[in-house]
């Protein structure tokens, strides 16, 4: 297939989605506007204006860039997705609930539960091509770590921060993050910012900010404080994990 032929293509399948897009929106106005006609009193609440949000978001992007909202200002639909794709991963971490009481269990089987998935991660992320189907299956693995390492009961964090396996560093990650652990905070930022793998790296600063809400702001040493303004300053500005550490520095007094 020729480059002209890929190009055509391409255009072709843009311009489908955007039509699809114009048919999302039209068929939920149309639907609106027969609700309201055959059940002038009926209360749309909250919840549901939120999901009817999350559905037509991703078609939004399809039609538009940005949109200008009186008294509001410019809206990039990018920069909402993105915040509802955080707000879905955290509700599937936060699912998992907490774990058993770790004085039952025997701590040798849930070792092997936590290497198992930390090797399925690690296959995960190198046979399967980079996307919204591996970030996905990932975050369902990271949800199932969270669950599984609050088995355990000596649990060195410290320790396993410094892993060479990067499965068991997400391992670490998702115990933090479940479990925070205020004097594993230095560590943990240490590993945070030079982490080499993003789906990583977002998982230990979620770990990090798990960890500073369960502390007094006063009691997050300044070294942390500075470790974080150092990442946010060069980290690029359209990145999810910078959103972290800037929600992260705005909670410890606006730094």
């Amino acid at each position: 297939m020729g480059e002209g032929d890929r190009e055509r293509r391409a255009g072709v399948g843009h311009w489908l989605r955007r039509r699809a897009g114009a048919v999302v929106l039209t068929c939920v106005g149309a639907g609106l506007a027969v609700v309201h006609v055959l059940a002038p009193g009926l209360r749309i609440d909250g919840v549901t204006v939120m999901l009817l949000v999350v559905a037509v978001v991703p078609w939004l992007g399809e039609l538009f860039r940005s949109i200008e909202v009186p008294g509001i200002g410019k809206i990039e639909f990018r920069d909402i997705e993105r915040r509802i794709e955080a707000v879905q991963r955290t509700a599937n971490a936060a699912l998992v609930g907490d774990g058993p009481d770790r004085g039952t269990v025997d701590d040798t089987a849930a070792w092997e539960a936590v290497r198992e998935l930390a090797a399925e991660y690690v296959k995960v992320r190198l046979e399967q091509r980079s996307g919204p189907a591996r970030n996905h299956r990932m975050d369902q693995i990271f949800a199932r770590l969270v669950r599984a390492t609050q088995r355990v009961r000596d649990f060195d964090a410290g320790a396993l921060l410094g892993s060479q396996d990067a499965g068991m560093r997400l391992a670490t990650y998702a115990r933090l993050y479940g479990l925070p652990e205020p004097e594993a905070l230095g560590a943990l930022v240490d590993a945070a910012v030079v982490e080499p793998l993003p789906f990583n790296q977002y998982w230990a600063l979620r770990a990090v900010g798990q960890c500073v809400d369960d502390m007094e702001t006063e009691d997050v040493p300044l070294s942390v404080v500075r470790r974080l303004e150092e990442f946010r300053s060069r980290a690029s500005r359209a990145n999810d994990r910078r959103e972290i550490v800037d929600r992260v520095l705005a909670g410890l007094g606006g730094h």
